[in-house]
């Protein structure tokens, strides 16, 4: 199992950007940054990893028993384990030719070895290899002949083709959900990562430099990142740099002289690994038109834009998977409207509620500091212009 923190599962291979975790329970390969020396890093190995710390797991029973990731050489890993394929039945024709393995997911057998070896719905043993392509990730190398293998009954998991089978699917969190609204409180392992984390300023005065405290930076740069708002580093970085880190709460050092400090003054970023960058650096963000969050149903029926102006919300905002709420001024938010409610004024009656897709430019709040108190009652992001509007299709609109 994996979640947003820590992930699971065999070690299938690594390079210096990445390793590649396969999950046994949720039956997918994870692409996990490496953040880790290669040398504590065997193929084949069950993990359990974390940003910047990966430890040995043990491999739980139901696995030990039918699963067997071992390497050929130090290089090639293979898996033994247990497969089976749909009995020839009417209804099941979209499976045919499909090798399962209720651990591994659907498996290649390029040369029909399966099939020729075993009949439809029976277990049978078969050795696999590593390697991933397209919607399989393990190719099926050999199957041991004369052998059908027999689970006990809570063993067995349903196949893709039985009526009980239900795939697994991956809660997906906005990154919004694990804010932390109280500033106050020391922070717990889930909150002190940060998995997608950007530079917005540099060369800051350190509001807590302590000259009399050999090692203390009289100088800091400003990350942000959703969860946290923005915090500092007093580590290198780089304006407009992505970074996965972790962050060091003092309070958990210091818990009497700092319980009364707010996050931004006792977090800091460590363990610092820059990323790709998720969004353009100039930060030019879609997001989607609606129109209940920029006005009130009441001030659309205003007559004239003087008027209808001043109605319009002053929270208006958008939320951004990586830039958390993105503030709107009402300026923009009349341009937006303006720019819909003249695409939509000509079009037949069913299309006028079709999707709208706004394209806007996105800086830093000049009131970013003060903005970052609240975080995310005010963001720390506004609109600075309004690029575009697409329509349902993705085309852009142009007047």
């Amino acid at each position: 199992m994996s979640n947003y923190f820590c992930n699971y599962g065999f070690l299938c291979d690594f390079d210096s950007r990445n390793i590649y975790l396969f999950d046994c329970v949720r039956r997918r390969l994870k692409t996990i940054l490496n953040t880790y020396n290669p040398r504590e890093l065997v193929l084949g190995q069950s993990y359990q990893a974390t940003h910047a710390c990966i430890k040995e797991r043990e491999v739980e029973h139901l696995f030990r028993r039918n699963v067997k990731f071992y390497t050929v050489n130090d290089l090639e890993l293979y898996v033994d384990t247990i497969a089976t394929m749909p009995e020839n039945l009417p209804g099941l024709e979209k499976f045919q030719g499909k090798i399962w393995s209720q651990y591994l997911g659907f498996l290649r057998d390029t040369k029909n070895k399966f099939a020729e070896t075993m009949c439809g719905d029976e277990l049978g043993w078969v050795t696999v290899k590593y390697a991933p392509d397209g919607d399989t990730v393990f190719e099926i190398t050999h199957v041991v002949p004369n052998c059908t293998v027999h689970l006990d009954k809570e063993e067995l998991l349903p196949k893709p083709w039985s009526p009980e089978y239900s795939e697994s699917v991956a809660p997906q969190h906005h990154p919004s959900e694990f804010i932390v609204h109280n500033k106050h409180r020391a922070l717990n392992g889930r909150e002190r990562f940060a998995k997608h984390s950007v530079c917005i300023e540099t060369n800051i005065l350190n509001p807590v430099y302590d000259q009399n405290h050999v090692g203390s930076s009289e100088i800091c740069h400003h990350l942000f990142t959703t969860n946290l708002g923005m915090i500092r580093s007093v580590q290198p970085v780089e304006l407009g740099k992505w970074y996965q880190h972790e962050v060091i709460d003092n309070r958990h050092i210091k818990a009497r002289r700092r319980r009364d400090k707010g996050l931004y003054l006792t977090v800091s970023a460590t363990k610092l690994f820059e990323i790709d960058a998720p969004i353009p650096t100039k930060f030019q963000l879609e997001f989607p038109f609606d129109h209940d969050v920029l006005e009130s149903l009441e001030n659309r029926s205003t007559i004239g834009w003087y008027q209808r102006t001043k109605g319009l919300k002053k929270d208006a905002h958008f939320l951004s998977h990586y830039l958390g709420k993105v503030e709107i001024y009402p300026r923009h938010t009349k341009e937006i409207i303006q720019k819909v409610e003249a695409y939509r004024r000509d079009l037949p009656e069913p299309f006028k509620s079709e999707p709208i897709t706004v394209v806007g430019e996105v800086v830093r709040h000049r009131n970013s500091y003060e903005n970052n108190k609240t975080y995310p009652e005010f963001g720390i992001f506004l609109v600075k212009n309004v690029v575009s509007i697409k329509d349902v299709t993705g085309k852009i609109i142009n007047f």
